[in-house]
């Protein structure tokens, strides 16, 4: 075997095969790749898969996936806001609203801090007619 050759799989590529082995009935199969894809997974991974998640209506795994990015980059402000806009679907404004604040607190980016108090707006708009 030409081990210079040899591919490492990714996140996308676990996450994939884990999805063909519950298919095919190998549950625990599936659960190792999906811990492994976890393990390996890059910041920006873990927020596309949860996004995937959410467009699916799955917000409680999404929310899940997005603890454990902010977890793993503390430093990360897209991650922090990414879980805030999960909250914000799944109702928790209050947990939205602390999210997006410590996204704020995490970037000094102007467009960044743009996109964060479009969605405190959002959320606060909420708060207010509620």
């Amino acid at each position: 075997m030409d081990l210079q050759n040899a591919v490492t799989p990714d996140f996308i590529d676990l996450r994939t095969r884990a999805e063909l082995l519950e298919l095919c009935g190998d549950v625990s199969g599936a659960e190792r790749l999906r811990t492994l894809s976890l393990q390996i997974a890059r910041e920006v991974d873990l927020i596309c898969y949860a996004y995937q998640l959410l467009w699916r209506s799955k917000l409680d795994d999404a929310i899940e996936i997005l603890e454990g990015a902010a977890a793993a980059h503390p430093g990360s402000w897209n991650v922090r806001h990414s879980l805030g806009e999960a909250y914000e679907a799944l109702g928790d404004d209050y947990s939205a609203t602390m999210n997006f604040r410590m996204a704020a607190a995490l970037t000094e980016d102007e467009g960044s801090l743009a996109l964060i108090e479009t969605s405190l707006a959002r959320v606060n708009r909420f708060q207010v007619a509620s």
